[in-house]
């Protein structure tokens, strides 16, 4: 298999160290004069990439050529109070020329996304605030999601990119108490927004697009999230608590609703034991809404997973998840809830190696669902290049692996993928 293939040329590489040396010019004046300047207040920063896929099993042939900017902003104010955003755009020339689309999917040719803006700040030592569109990152997993709920993903090219590459922000108001290694954190969930999945028209979506019924952003929408977290020597946890609306939709009367509620209470924990990390994750929903179900249903969510950092300057890791739907009922296991069994495994093995004084990075992921990893998934293999401090390339391929409803339909959607990106 091509990712196990890869995994075993990058062991044969080797990793190379390097150093500068520096000196000191020896032409001082009488007197030493030490000019101070003072700190900026504000910054920008961001990056311009031109990204490229190229579909191998299809009659699509080059299915993206994009180019994408991410610009971040930040502005510090006298007393410290920070404000902050990040405004991710693109445009897809793809859909400017005569191609094999025979329709432009929703959102597809262009997209502006003020993905983060908030201010943030300090009430005293121990208490911060942040009022804004934010990302919030709960849980210990590199690759499954079990508490990390806060936040909807961009899931339109499933596989192509890592989750923390994939957080949509979301409007919320935040406090964090800070007492020795223990944070405590309140906050209160203004915005429903719900993750961006494959549109009709595109490579990973054939059928029509439904009509949608989303809550309103409003007080009696509005949810609220809890958490305590502590790091240690050697280990960390984190204690969850949300009321909110899930990032899963059931379908009834024709229509996709989104006012799945749920409070979900979970747990984190990482530990350091030489040179593996070992982790967990659990998380309670009580109530879920299925399609054709006129109850609720409560699901549990768990994970372990070990990472080996062993390696010079590479890491590998397996993370295995079960989801478990209690009190089962069989019309659950049918088209309009995608034929979910009331189990439903998922694995993720990762390794990374990093080359060349670290300016040559390899990822290469296997993610694939079933108790015996039978049920479809993706492989995916990359390699990022920095040419110098602004300018990378990046490249690889990604090979979608059929073996069940869910994964049957993308599996011939196999791509070769690159970026050229500017940062700044």
């Amino acid at each position: 298999m091509r990712f196990f293939l890869v995994l075993l040329i990058s062991f044969s590489l080797n990793a190379e160290e390097g150093f500068d040396d520096s000196g000191f010019d020896d032409n001082f004046s009488d007197e030493l004069i030490i000019q101070t300047k003072p700190p900026e207040k504000g910054s920008v920063y961001g990056s311009v990439d031109l990204e490229s896929h190229y579909n191998l099993n299809n009659n699509k042939n080059l299915s993206s050529a994009k180019i994408l900017t991410d610009l971040s902003a930040e502005y510090k104010m006298d007393n410290d109070t920070k404000i902050s955003g990040n405004l991710k755009a693109y445009h897809d020339f793809i859909f400017d020329t005569n191609n094999h689309y025979s329709t432009t999917p929703n959102g597809y040719r262009n997209e502006l996304n003020l993905n983060e803006l908030n201010i943030s700040g300090s009430i005293n030592s121990n208490l911060d605030f942040k009022i804004g569109r934010q990302i919030v990152v709960w849980g210990k997993s590199d690759s499954i999601r079990i508490t990390d709920i806060l936040n909807p993903l961009d899931n339109r090219t499933p596989g192509l990119v890592d989750i923390k590459n994939l957080r949509l922000g979301r409007m919320m108001s935040k406090l964090d108490y800070y007492q020795n290694s223990l944070k405590i954190s309140a906050a209160v969930l203004h915005e429903n927004r719900f993750s961006k999945n494959p549109k009709f028209g595109s490579d990973f979506k054939t059928s029509a697009d439904l009509p949608e019924n989303k809550p309103r952003n409003n007080l009696k929408n509005t949810g609220i999230a809890l958490s305590l977290t502590g790091e240690f020597s050697g280990y960390d946890f984190g204690i969850y608590f949300a009321d909110t609306y899930l990032d899963k939709a059931y379908f009834k009367n024709g229509v996709l609703h989104f006012d799945n509620k749920s409070k979900m209470l979970g747990f984190a924990y990482n530990q350091a034991i030489d040179s593996f990390l070992l982790k967990t994750e659990v998380a309670y929903f009580d109530t879920i809404k299925y399609s054709g179900l006129a109850d609720t249903k409560s699901r549990i969510d768990s994970l372990i997973g070990v990472e080996y950092t062993g390696i010079s300057d590479g890491s590998i890791s397996y993370e295995l998840s079960l989801r478990k739907i209690n009190n089962y009922d069989n019309i659950i296991n049918t088209q309009f809830n995608n034929f979910t069994k009331q189990e439903t495994y998922q694995h993720a093995l990762r390794f990374t190696q990093a080359y060349l004084n670290q300016t040559l990075n390899l990822t290469a992921i296997l993610g694939v669902f079933g108790k015996k990893g039978d049920e479809g998934g993706f492989a995916r293999a990359s390699l990022d290049y920095a040419i110098d401090d602004k300018i990378s390339i990046s490249g690889g391929i990604i090979d979608y692996i059929g073996g069940s409803s869910m994964t049957d339909p993308i599996r011939g959607n196999d791509r070769i993928f690159t970026k050229i990106s500017y940062s700044f």
